[in-house]
């Protein structure tokens, strides 16, 4: 179960970070966006280009994302 590390607003907009475990022990940030009041499929997903060693070091990547995905919306 993926659960929110943390949550961004802007507008509408809630962007949920998240770190999944990958293979080999490795760490990745992924970005929910969703729609707040929109319909409940209307969720984009981004995912860090780097895999991390750490699961700090993926969320501070994944921090870093949803920063930059809601600065452009």
């Amino acid at each position: 179960m993926k659960m929110a590390e943390t949550t961004y607003h802007k507008g509408t907009w809630r962007a949920e970070v998240i770190v999944e475990e990958v293979d080999c022990g490795k760490f990745q940030g992924v970005v929910a966006l969703l729609r707040e009041g929109g319909p409940s499929t209307e969720q984009i997903e981004r995912r860090t280009v780097d895999v991390s060693d750490t699961f700090e070091g993926a969320l501070a990547e994944a921090k870093v994302l949803s920063q930059h995905v809601l600065g452009d919306l």
